[in-house]
């Protein structure tokens, strides 16, 4: 939207083809929700210098049909329409398969999709698969000749029943690969937020990788998901929207360290068996998280492929630490210990910048905060005409000495555009309160009137600037 009044806000909404208030997702692809930890189905935005807006809908996942977008401005609400509708897709035909399932002959693999599922976020996986593999096949230096059939299966329930049908007793898992049987391949559900999907698809397609490179061995079950995890997070962060996998990968690295510093990481030993990681439904996610990181403290200290090597390892008739030996010089008890120790003082570098930018911003932060108390408390006081000038010079050095804090600052390149924004922020601040002080040491309204026409400006880009740091705050997992 253009030719917007500045600093006047614009709240935007939607509602499905049910007349039900969507959920706002953010470009992370996770809910946005309230203090109060609610979902939040309304975004409020502020005109740009140039009187302009703009806001994204990631709407693969979308049900087809008209959808309703309302757009608050100036105490009114403008509303417009929009329809969603199916993606073609040719070549297809339905089968049983527990439930009925549409058939799609993709270029070198076959997708089967149940009712739920829209069309665009089958053609969507499909594409997604392609890049997928290719991008692997580079990373991992492997070549894989057969794409496996894909079963996207539209919730829960539709999965169990071909899980039954096919002969899988499903367990916690989204999604499962399986070599053996009638219907090898991928099945997943599709009812989970467009990046958690794609990196199930992905997390499975790595498994018929390794799976393809280690034969009939068996690989102990913190080396196969560790590897399907690390790889997942890989191709994420090479696709269109890395923010997205960076708040998983800063979780998942947070959970596992976490447990390294508090002693509550699993043993190794306890990771080997599938059938117990499929069973162990209470801790899963440190299950996974510890696995991620194990393989990456191999790639990162001992080579980019170490992980494929020591499957390639126990491939030709190692067990796992026979395998650390050769690929690392450890056996598996000395491996473990130095994975331990490497976790309990992990921390990204980048995200360490960020952290101390952080910190050091939020100082002078606090500070403006305190200086808006003081400001309040001042207006509400009965004051004379010393006290009055006394109390805004005050306010207005003290910006100047946060100001020239700020530009002591060296923000690191994620944090370069929040930097400026905060620089500009404290400039009007500065311009404000200097009006003020004016105002008063002259006994002049005029000064005060612009003032107080800079208000909205003011609340707009104090807004603004606290969202995006709390935005950043939220992508590095830092936000506790």
């Amino acid at each position: 939207m253009s030719g917007l009044n500045l600093w006047e806000p614009v709240t935007v909404s939607f509602l499905d083809p049910e007349g039900v208030p969507a959920t706002w997702i953010t470009s992370e692809d996770v809910h946005q929700v309230n203090t109060d930890d609610v979902r939040v189905t309304s975004q409020t935005l502020y005109p740009n210098p140039a009187g302009e807006i703009s806001w994204e809908r990631y709407a693969v996942q979308d049900a087809t049909g008209p959808w309703t977008m309302d757009i608050g401005l100036s105490n009114s609400v403008f509303r417009t329409t929009y329809t969603l509708s199916d993606v073609r897709l040719g070549d297809v035909e339905k089968v049983l398969l527990g439930t009925l399932l549409t058939r799609r002959e993709a270029d070198d693999f076959v997708i089967y999709y149940s009712d739920l599922i829209p069309t665009a976020l089958v053609a969507d996986l499909q594409q997604h698969l392609i890049d997928a593999a290719l991008l692997l096949d580079r990373q991992i230096q492997t070549e894989t000749k057969q794409i496996p059939d894909i079963y996207l299966l539209g919730n829960r329930d539709i999965m169990d029943k071909v899980s039954t049908f096919t002969g899988i007793n499903l367990g916690f898992e989204n999604g499962y690969y399986t070599n053996f049987g009638e219907r090898p391949g991928i099945f997943m559900r599709t009812d989970l937020l467009a990046t958690e999907v794609r990196r199930l698809l992905t997390h499975e397609y790595v498994h018929h990788i390794f799976e393809g490179l280690s034969g009939v061995r068996n690989t102990p079950a913190w080396l196969t998901e560790g590897l399907a995890e690390y790889y997942e997070f890989y191709v994420a962060e090479s696709g269109p929207r890395p923010q997205a996998s960076e708040v998983r990968v800063y979780a998942s690295a947070d959970r596992a360290r976490d447990a390294a510093q508090a002693g509550t990481l699993y043993p190794l030993a306890d990771l080997d068996s599938q059938a117990d990681w499929n069973s162990r439904g209470e801790g899963v996610s440190l299950q996974y998280a510890q696995a991620y990181m194990a393989v990456r403290f191999l790639n990162e200290t001992y080579g980019p492929l170490s992980g494929k090597d020591l499957v390639l390892e126990i491939a030709a008739g190692a067990d796992i630490s026979e395998a650390l030996v050769t690929v690392t010089g450890l056996d598996l008890t000395v491996f473990e210990l130095q994975f331990n120790r490497w976790l309990t003082r992990w921390e990204d570098p980048e995200r360490q910048s960020i952290i101390d930018y952080i910190a050091a911003l939020d100082v002078i932060l606090n500070e403006e905060t305190a200086n808006s108390n003081l400001r309040a408390q001042n207006l509400g006081a009965t004051m004379t005409y010393q006290e009055a000038i006394s109390s805004r010079t005050f306010l207005v050095q003290s910006t100047e000495s946060l100001i020239e804090d700020l530009l002591n600052l060296s923000p690191p390149a994620r944090a370069v555009d929040l930097h400026q924004e905060a620089i500009d922020h404290f400039g009007r601040v500065l311009v404000w309160l200097s009006l003020e002080l004016q105002a008063a040491k002259a006994q002049d309204n005029g000064p005060l009137i612009a003032a107080n026409d800079m208000i909205p400006e003011i609340n707009a880009r104090d807004f603004s600037l606290k969202r995006n740091v709390s935005n950043l705050e939220f992508v590095f997992n830092l936000s506790n």
